[in-house]
């Protein structure tokens, strides 16, 4: 248990530097292609990506792609669709703000389906998921303060799988509206992010397309490490209590 303990510390401390390092990665791409060499040979490519974007805009009715986007989201709670991808496209369609709206609206009905679907499996389904997580599992049944934190950080975290957290909580019963509140709270962040990146996805080099991605992969390093070390202070105050 030990083992697996520092396998878990390694994998989370490992992952979240990483995040953080592609951010500056991307950072420094984007400071890169300001470069009048490199932003020369850009221009070709910005003009296929421009005729795009005025394909996009002359769109007729814009009601079946709001439409479309929130089935898009419904449809994710059966299909392996990725979130960001869904953000992206009401990104590319509507100013920054109505995409947000679109995508809080279809990230809700997303979240609500699969909380549902939980509490309906009920704690057999808890034990199954946590069965390989000692020590969230013991987070989860123990500190109802600690359940709250945690949903707001799996909802910051990208690796944490939308539809499981989800179900997770419907099946511990855990009050619905703050669910919602939480869940938007963790990824808000994220979905105001990626509408930006849709934005200006038709300049891909710009600093206005890869802040946002910038800022995602920075909260997202420095969250998961956060996490990760709240298990560890936890664990270590359990360890206290009982001895």
């Amino acid at each position: 248990m030990q083992r697996r303990t520092m396998n878990r510390k390694r994998l989370m401390n490992f992952t979240g530097v990483l995040l953080i390092i592609v951010a500056l990665a991307l950072l420094a791409l984007t400071m890169l292609m300001q470069v009048q060499q490199f932003a020369v040979r850009y221009d070709s490519f910005l003009q296929m990506l421009a005729d795009f974007e005025d394909s996009v805009a002359a769109i007729p009715d814009k009601g079946v792609v709001i439409l479309a986007i929130l089935l898009l989201y419904l449809a994710k709670s059966v299909i392996p669709i990725p979130t960001s991808a869904v953000c992206v496209i009401a990104g590319m369609v509507f100013q920054t703000p109505l995409a947000v709206i679109i995508n809080v609206v279809g990230y809700i009905g997303l979240i609500t389906i699969k909380y549902f679907w939980g509490k309906r499996l009920g704690s057999g389904f808890i034990y199954k998921a946590l069965c390989k997580y000692e020590n969230i599992e013991r987070i989860l049944t123990s500190d109802a303060a600690a359940k709250d934190g945690l949903l707001a950080a799996f909802r910051v975290i990208p690796v944490c799988p939308i539809n499981t957290v989800s179900q997770i909580y419907g099946a511990m019963e855990y009050d619905y509206y703050k669910y919602i509140f939480l869940s938007i709270l963790g990824f808000l962040p994220r979905i105001i992010s990626y509408s930006m990146v849709g934005r200006h996805v038709y300049n891909p080099f710009s600093l206005a397309f890869m802040l946002p991605l910038v800022i995602i992969f920075m909260i997202s390093g420095f969250a998961i490490i956060g996490v990760n070390g709240f298990i560890e202070i936890y664990n270590k105050r359990i360890k206290t209590n009982t001895d």
